[in-house]
């Protein structure tokens, strides 16, 4: 099954991953120990299981219910709950932090903003967002991904694109990081940006539908 493939390959790839772990870290430090984060797109849980090690009170996110009973069989130690992140169950500006690694490589360029705004929703004045994803302009299909006959498109994105539509939302500031592949990946550069909620906006409000200067 594809979830049990997927698990496999990428259940402990944070031990090989560096950058990735030291960019946790520093997410978990300016959020603060004990407060609620979402892992969006968490996979077989290993991420949110690593942010749960570091003191927050994270919560898994994942489209697929069995990719989520794995993850609760495998970290029971962290919450885990099926769920999209273009329609998150939580109430507006009640999450601290929200992590999205590689969440939106089976995203459009014109759903960008609509999830994103989703995010901004949720998250509380002064939230961060940490995302990753692969640069480039190309959509890359799987067509037997993982050995699993499942065919998968993989959309890459340019870091200006993914400003632009953080920004049209609200986010502010924005940090971009860039990387080149390791090793055991797939040889595309990643880029990791730290978006903020701005501290003063109000509960739910973001600039989405707005003009934007």
């Amino acid at each position: 099954m594809a979830s049990e493939a997927y698990a496999r390959k990428f259940i402990n790839e944070l031990d090989h991953k560096p950058l990735d772990r030291e960019l946790l870290k520093q997410f978990a430090a300016v959020i603060g120990a004990e407060r609620p984060v979402l892992d969006i797109g968490c996979g077989p849980g290993h991420t949110t299981a690593h942010l749960t090690s570091l003191g927050l009170k994270a919560t898994g996110i994942d489209l697929s219910p069995k990719m989520i009973e794995r993850a609760s069989g495998s970290f029971p130690q962290s919450r885990f709950a099926v769920g999209d992140f273009l329609a998150l169950p939580n109430e507006s500006a009640s999450i601290a932090g929200i992590l999205a690694f590689y969440c939106i490589v089976h995203l459009t360029p014109d759903q960008l903003v609509g999830a994103f705004s989703e995010m901004h929703r949720v998250l509380r004045g002064g939230g961060v967002l940490l995302l990753s994803f692969h640069v480039g302009s190309e959509v890359v299909r799987a067509e037997n991904f993982l050995d699993t006959n499942a065919v998968l498109d993989f959309t890459f994105f340019e870091p200006v694109q993914i400003e632009a539509a953080l920004r049209a939302v609200g986010f502010d500031p924005i940090d971009v990081r860039m990387r080149a592949p390791y090793d055991i990946e797939y040889p595309s550069k990643r880029c990791y940006v730290f978006a903020h909620k701005p501290q003063s906006m109000a509960p739910g409000a973001s600039n989405y539908g707005k003009a934007v200067p």
